[in-house]
Formats: structure tokens, C-alpha cells, sequence
């Protein structure tokens, strides 16, 4: 039988929950997997309206003591209710068999990379997560000691985030577990010392989700959300054999949203934490203050605002200035509309990962088995292209009756392109806050690596000036034959 999505794809606002509300079949069972509770909340309070019923499993919607993984795989077996309420979280570690017989209903789509690191002590690791650990791989991942398998698996499914739960677990034993215990996840430890001189385990944990194996068992599958199309975890379904049955969904406003971009970024690179932390004489500052160039241009932006009533989000460690007009809102904000009477968003993000996330995101997208190039992009999306969207229609621009204008600040112009596309084109980006991004004194490592590239660069272009082939010039300064063109080709030839 072949296997297919069907994905309600289209912007906050245009209808998707309506449709999913409304199609539903009395014959048939649902699990709706949410984001976030808010959301679920809100989905949960459209359920009523209609009178239809539910049976919602997360800690803040049940009376009975105990995991919420119990209670959901108990509720799947035993098919309690029509339409079963969960998280993407609980959903992730369902056993996917017991989702033969219903139809698979999510909102938005779930975080499928999974990059983790964190330092312990010493002596808590060996009391506390050393126990359940039996081995490691030939790579050097933790293996799980199979005389406590049983026990893993009850604390792993216990969870964490139940606060009625009375035997709650160690956080960081909880993660390692979780990545003994997946099969595409992986838990890696390094003994060091740190600032202090007191002995430290740094747990790094990387890998992803497959949520590939719950859409098999499901009767049907829906994913609902704005362009979920271009999420990891679609790009991964298709990887594996799933077809897509694409539901674009629009909505003629009458409302302008206008996007002002506050940095220029040239084609094919991003506004980075670094720009944002630049100081007038070019140093980079460590952490955000009054004279950094993020501030700076975030200021521009405020003085055209004035008093207009407006929301601003950005990463935690972007703790800008704001006047009492402009509230700052969570990150995550899928589900809250609290906001709705507002008609300015200003969102200072970028969506580059951290240094220590690049090598293990590429191994992530490889074991996928999906193309490099288009697993950056899926996750790009996720960190950026889809917060920038979801934020802006915290505001009135989702309302369709809306006639005025709604004003979008973005980080870059990359931003404003893409949300101005997401928008169908039916917007207006204006460029008057734009700024050029900062010229930037090197760090001692840029430098230090500027040095060693000239360096080599002046040895392959001497090499190849002695008549030597690239090949030969790989050879004899062990790096790549497109490096060594590449290096020659920057160099100057001598005479």
C-alpha cells in the first residue's frame, strides 16, 4: 500500500484546525499531537464549542498520578476516548504499534534533531548515571547496562516533565537514557576538569527522532502547520517512501503587512550572534549591552515605532533595552494570541547554529540519508524561517477582517524576503532601518587561522609556479585537490 501525508499547509490563521475539527469522522479514532499545551488548550477549547469529546493526556489536564507515556500507550490500547490529546514530546515516545487503527492528526511540525550538551560532575555521574550504563560502542557511544534494561525503560517513560510524578528522576540521566535507548540517537562522555580543577563529565548527546515509524503504524496521517512542507520531518518521511498530498491554504486580506529588515546580509550568509555583539571600535562584546550594534539598530526600529503598542522575541541571551510599550514575548509562541489587538512584531533572530552544533547537525541530516545542502535548509527553517512567520501573525495581520496596516521587523533583508514569500507576496518590504552589517576586528583564533590559510596559500601558489600539478600540490600538503585550487587561485602568482 503506498504511503501518504496529507499536509494542511498555510499560514496562522487560514483555517486548518477548523478543517481538521470539522472532518472529523465519529467512525474513527484521532491523536492529535500538539506542540505546546497552550495550543492544545486552545484546540481543546474549539472541541467543546462544537461539543465534541476528547480525552486530553499532559500533566496539566489529568487528575490521575503517574507518567504521562503510561497513561497515553494505556489510552491507545484500550481506545478510551474518540480523539486522544498529547504533546509532540509524548508522541515521540508512544510505542508506534498501538497506533494501528488511528488516524495521526499534527500540528505543527516537531523538533526531529536532537543536540545536547551537558557537564557533571564526577562524582554525580558515577552515582547517578554510571549504574545504567553497561558499555560503549566502537565510536564511543554509551551503551545501556542490560541488567537494569527494565528499569531504564520505566524512568525513561516515567518523563520529566511530570511534576505530579513523586519519583522523579535525575534530569541529565533521563537525556542519556533516552539516547541509550534510541536507536538513532547517540550519548558520548569525556572526563576533564573545569574552571574550578574539580573532575567533570561533559555528556554530549546527538541524533534525531523517527517519527517516520508512528506515521507506518497510523490509519492516516495529517500535518498541519505554515509550510510544514519544508520541516526535517517531512523532508525525512519522503526520504523514507512517504508521498505528499499538499493542501495549500490562502487567505485574501485586506490589511498590508509591511517588513522592515534591519540588517543587510549578502546572498548566502546570515546575521550572526557576533554582528549583533559588535562594538563601535570592531570588538565583539561577550554578552548584549547599550552599544552594540544589535542595540543599535533595534534602536532605529523603537524611534519609528514610538508609542505604538508592539511585541518583540528574541534568543535568551539578546536582553535588549525595550520601552513599555513593546512587550517581549516567549520564544516559542505557536498557540498564544494574546496579542492579537498589537500591529507591530519586532523579531531579532538568526537561525545560525551554535559552532559546537555544526559538526553533529551534519552528521544528523547524513544518517538520515538526506542530501546535506537540503537538511540545512529543512533545519534553517525550523530555527528561523518558521519562528520569523509564526511570530508575525501573533498579531492582527492573521485577522482577516483587518483593513489597516501591520508592521513586521526582521533581523536581515534574507528575513524579509522569506516572510515577504510566506505572505504570497502580499506585502511590502521597506529598507529605510537597514544597516550594513559592521566591520569586525578578527579574534585571535580568525587570525590565527587567517595565518595558517596565507601560508598555505603561498606554498601551493610556489609549488604550483615550480610547475607542479594540483594533484601533486594535495599530495604534498595533505589537504584536497579543490582546496589546493582553491588556496592557488586566491594567491597572487609570484615573479
Amino acid at each position: 500500500m503506498e504511503k501518504i501525508i496529507k499536509v494542511l499547509s498555510g499560514n496562522p490563521g487560514v483555517g486548518k484546525t477548523k478543517q481538521f475539527i470539522e472532518g472529523i469522522d465519529q467512525s474513527k479514532r484521532y491523536v492529535y499531537a500538539s506542540p505546546t499545551r497552550k495550543l492544545a488548550q486552545e484546540v481543546m477549547q474549539r472541541l467543546d464549542e462544537v461539543g465534541q469529546s476528547y480525552l486530553p493526556i499532559f500533566t496539566s489536564q489529568t487528575n490521575e498520578v503517574g507518567s504521562v507515556i503510561h497513561q497515553a500507550n494505556k489510552s491507545l490500547a484500550a481506545k478510551d476516548s474518540t480523539i486522544l490529546i498529547i504533546t509532540h514530546k509524548c508522541l515521540a515516545s508512544l510505542k508506534p504499534e498501538l497506533l494501528k487503527g488511528w488516524e495521526l492528526v499534527v500540528d505543527e511540525a516537531p523538533t526531529v534533531d536532537d543536540i545536547k550538551a551537558v557537564e557533571v560532575l564526577a562524582k554525580e555521574y558515577e552515582t547517578v548515571i554510571a549504574p545504567y550504563v553497561g558499555d560503549c560502542d566502537d565510536n564511543g557511544g554509551l551503551i545501556i547496562n542490560m541488567a537494569r534494561l527494565a528499569e531504564a525503560y520505566e524512568i525513561h517513560a516515567q518523563g520529566m516533565d511530570d511534576a505530579k510524578n513523586k519519583r522523579m528522576q535525575n534530569k541529565t540521566l533521563h537525556m542519556v537514557l533516552d539516547a541509550m535507548l534510541s536507536p538513532t540517537k547517540t550519548a558520548i562522555t569525556t572526563t576533564r576538569k573545569n574552571a574550578k580543577g574539580k573532575d567533570v563529565v561533559l555528556i554530549q548527546v546527538e541524533g534525531y527522532t523517527d517519527f517516520t515509524i508512528h506515521f507506518g503504524y497510523a490509519s492516516s496521517v495529517t500535518l498541519m502547520g505554515a509550510h510544514i512542507e519544508h520541516s526535517l520531518l517531512v523532508k525525512h518521511a519522503e526520504k523514507v517512501g512517504f508521498r505528499l498530498h499538499v493542501d495549500r491554504q490562502r487567505v485574501a486580506k485586506d490589511g498590508l503587512p509591511i517588513i522592515f529588515p534591519l540588517i543587510k546580509d549578502s546572498e548566502g550568509s546570515y546575521v550572526s550572534k557576533r554582528q549583533l555583539l559588535t562594538m563601535p571600535d570592531g570588538s565583539v562584546a561577550t554578552e548584549w549591552n547599550a552599544q552594540c550594534f544589535g542595540q543599535h539598530v533595534l534602536n532605529k526600529a523603537l524611534q519609528m515605532v514610538g508609542d505604538t503598542p508592539a511585541i518583540f522575541a528574541s534568543h535568551e541571551w539578546c536582553k535588549p533595552d525595550l520601552p513599555e510599550n513593546v512587550v517581549e514575548t516567549p520564544f516559542d509562541v505557536r498557540g498564544l494570541n494574546k496579542w492579537r489587538d498589537k500591529t507591530v512584531s519586532i523579531h531579532m533572530l538568526h537561525g545560525n547554529p551554535s559552532p559546537h552544533e555544526l559538526g553533529p547537525a551534519k552528521r544528523i541530516i547524513e544518517k538520515m540519508g538526506l542530501d546535506l545542502e537540503e537538511g540545512r535548509q529543512a533545519l534553517r527553517w525550523a530555527r528561523e524561517d518558521d519562528n520569523v512567520l509564526q511570530f508575525a501573525h501573533r498579531t492582527k495581520v492573521r485577522d482577516e477582517d483587518f483593513e489597516g496596516h501591520t508592521w513586521h521587523i526582521v533581523t536581515s533583508d534574507t528575513q524579509a524576503k522569506k516572510l515577504a514569500h510566506a505572505f504570497d507576496g502580499s506585502c511590502i518590504i521597506d529598507r529605510r532601518l537597514m544597516h550594513y552589517p559592521p566591520d569586525r576586528m578578527p579574534s585571535e583564533d580568525q587570525a590565527k587561522r587567517k595565518g595558517e590559510r596565507d601560508d598555505l596559500a603561498s606554498q601551493a601558489r610556489t609549488l604550483k609556479d615550480a610547475g607542479m600539478s594540483i594533484r601533486d600540490i594535495a599530495e604534498n600538503l595533505s589537504i584536497s585537490k579543490s582546496k589546493a585550487d582553491r588556496l592557488i587561485k586566491n594567491c597572487p602568482k609570484t615573479y
